[in-house]
Formats: C-alpha cells, structure tokens, sequence
C-alpha cells in the first residue's frame, strides 16, 4: 500500500511519516514548507522508496504527478488555526476549501479509492450539549471551523457524487513530542513559557476547557481511519482527555519546577473572539467503529515535553 501525505512535513505529517516508515507502509509526501521542514524526516533515514515533494496542494499537474500509484490520501495540508485563518483570510480559504478541492480532483482523475481529511472540533461551534458527539449540530465560531467545515462537505459529496471512501477526523488540541514539537498548540506552549521563565499567558479567567489528544494518538486514528472499510462520508471525533485551562497551567509549573527549579506564575488576557469556553469530546464513535484507543494522558505527554525541552537545552 502506498499513501499520499498532504501536509507530510508538518508537525502531525511528519510524524505520521516516521509511523509508515517504521511499519514498511511506502509514501510519498507534498509539502510546501510554509509552516513545515523536511530535514526532521531525512534525519530518520527515509529510504529511495519514499518521496518527499515540494510543492502546493492547489497545483493540480504536481499532485496528479505526485500522487500516481497511491492507493490512499492522508490530506493534512491546511492553514491552521483562528488566529491565522482570521489574519489571512483569503489565503485560508484559498489552500483550506479549494486545495481541498484539488486534493479530491486527483483522487477521483487517478482512481484512488481513499481519502481521510483532517478536520477539526472546530466545526462544532459553541457546544449547546457535553460531551460533544457526532450529531451535535455544526456551527463554527470562525473563519478555521468555517475552512474545515466546507472542506468535510466537499468529502461527502466527492463520497455520494463519485463514490470515493471518504473519512474526516475532527481532532482535538493536540500536544505532545512527534518528529518535532509544535509550540505554538497549548500544552506545549505553556511548557515553553515555563522554560523561558515567561508567564504562561490565559485568554479569559482559565475556566475554559478543551479536549487534548497527544500527536502518537492522533497518527493511530489517521492509520486506523486508513485501514477501514465501509465507513466512506462518515466523520470521527479523535479525542484524548478534557481539562480546564487553569488546572493545566498549574499542573505544567509544577511539573517544570520539580524538573527544573524554575517557578512559573499564570498571566491572564482578554477572552479571544471566536472561541468556545467549554469543550470536551464524546469519542464512543471512533472506539466503536474504527478500535480507537488514546494511549496517552496528559500527565504523560507533560513529562515527555518536559524531557524533551531538558535535552534539548543541553545538546
């Protein structure tokens, strides 16, 4: 089998690369490098089997070229996030909704059979029900929810229309040490802020809550979600545990003060706009449907950031 990584070079690509490479599953990944880097892939020795690309997901000719002899896409390209999707809101709509719509173009022009989209809870909106399941109603808050929400909706009728095995994954906050570590989420932010002695900064009073799944557990899903059959135009929640914001600030100075010494004290700014206060996610569906199975607490995923940003700092 051979997949097509949209996205391969990205913090969650990436190392959903490292899981084919190291279960013999041959890839090929298209990457622009906007946000990602090649060189943390070439570090695990990637052998002539695989490609790595370089190239945009709105460019037809070179994903048609790219993409020949797959046999499924892993689409995980995107512009992620509010914050970046509401300063740049063309370009979000542009690679989000219409190079999802190439990515799907390719798959229907080159037969190939799968697609799982990588979505977001996001697209849910304010939570009117928690936990939050596959049937709550579908109202995002901004411009990011609005991109995945068009992109899920392109799956299913690429799905009902041409009859290609679409899947969409609406991931949770994710955390936690793949290929590299992506800062800029929220565990792994504040575990930063605490290195750098830095306050660790709360929009609102820290009573928000969100639903947190480490990196590992989120290549599980995408790989499960590959494997599947008979579950073409459906969505999964991809969740791990819920904690409230402020509990999790606390729980990272303390955590960072016995590894380091160092004590950490909580900042708090205005809410931002377009944000849900609280969330957690129902995740019977995925269990159930597709032997999902989070591996990973964040008391475990703190510790291996923790350990990671010591090594780093002593290299």
């Amino acid at each position: 089998m051979k997949i097509a990584v949209m996205g391969g070079a990205g913090y969650i690509g990436s190392t959903l690369l490292r899981f084919f490479f190291e279960n013999n599953v041959d890839f090929v990944s298209i990457d622009n490098l906007t946000r990602g880097n090649y060189k943390h892939i070439r570090n695990i020795g990637i052998d002539g089997k695989n490609c790595l690309v370089l190239g945009d997901i709105r460019d037809n000719q070179l994903l048609e070229k790219a993409c020949s002899g797959s046999d499924a896409i892993a689409h995980l390209a995107a512009i992620p996030g509010l914050m970046l999707c509401s300063q740049n809101p063309e370009e979000a709509i542009s690679v989000n909704i219409f190079g999802t719509n190439q990515v799907l173009e390719v798959a229907r022009k080159l037969d190939i059979e799968k697609v799982v989209f990588c979505s977001s809870a996001a697209v849910y909106g304010k939570p009117i029900q928690l936990p939050v399941d596959e049937q709550h109603q579908i109202r995002p808050l901004n411009l990011y929810g609005v991109t995945k929400l068009a992109g899920e909706k392109l799956m299913e009728v690429y799905h009902d229309t041409y009859g290609i095995d679409t899947i969409c994954l609406r991931f949770g906050n994710v955390f936690g040490v793949g290929l590299y570590t992506n800062y800029e989420t929220v565990i792994p932010k504040f575990i930063k802020q605490a290195f750098d002695q830095e306050p660790l900064t709360i929009y609102g009073d820290g009573s928000s809550s969100r639903d947190f799944v480490h990196v590992e557990d989120i290549v599980q899903a995408i790989s499960l979600a590959l494997k599947s059959e008979g579950l073409g135009g459906d969505a999964f929640n991809v969740g791990g545990t819920t904690m409230n914001i402020g509990e999790l600030a606390k729980l990272i100075i303390d955590a960072v003060e016995r590894r380091t010494g160092k004590k950490g004290e909580i900042h708090y700014l205005p809410s931002r706009p377009g944000e849900t206060k609280e969330f957690s996610y129902n995740t019977d569906k995925i269990r159930k449907n597709l032997g999902y199975e989070p591996r990973w607490s964040i008391e475990k995923g703190i510790e291996q950031i923790t350990e990671y940003k010591i090594k780093q700092r002593n290299v």
